[in-house]
This record gives C-alpha cells, sequence and structure tokens, in this order.
C-alpha cells in the first residue's frame, strides 16, 4: 500500500487547476500575437518563439507529469482497502 503523499484537503480541485493553465495558455498566445504584429526582425521573433516554446515545455512538462503521477497515486489509494493488506 503506497501512503498519501499529500493530504486530500490540501491539493486543490481539478477545475481550478485547468483554469490556471488554461488562463495561461491565453497569455503566452496573446503574447505570442503581439510580439508577431511588432515591428521587430522576423529572425528574432522566431528565435524568441522557439525559446520561449521550449522555456515553456520545461517548465510545465514536469508540472503536469506530477499531476498525473499524483492523480493515479490518489486514486490507487481510494480504490484499496485499508483494513486489508496485501503481502
Amino acid at each position: 500500500m503506497i501512503p498519501a503523499m499529500v493530504e486530500k484537503d490540501q491539493t486543490p480541485d481539478r477545475g481550478s487547476r485547468v483554469l490556471l493553465v488554461a488562463v495561461m495558455l491565453c497569455l503566452i498566445i496573446v503574447a505570442h500575437v503581439f510580439m508577431w504584429f511588432s515591428d521587430m526582425p522576423r529572425d528574432l521573433k522566431i528565435v524568441f518563439t522557439v525559446l520561449n516554446a521550449a522555456g515553456w515545455t520545461i517548465v510545465l512538462a514536469p508540472i503536469l507529469l506530477v499531476d498525473r503521477w499524483l492523480a493515479t497515486i490518489q486514486s490507487g489509494n481510494t480504490d484499496e482497502d485499508p483494513e486489508v493488506q496485501s503481502p
């Protein structure tokens, strides 16, 4: 049996996490649209877009993967009966 690493009361609900990610994505997209309509050189726009995409991937990928892992662990804990432990 895997112990609960995070208490259920301490984790935000799934809807608020999805809303946060959606708001972040909208803000990133709006920032890129404004950047592409600016008078910056085209090569610089491409470099900034690639760097930004790579940076957000490095930041968001582990967060989303840990979230999925934690949800799996928590759902596994609710399926098991705490009275019965398998050897």
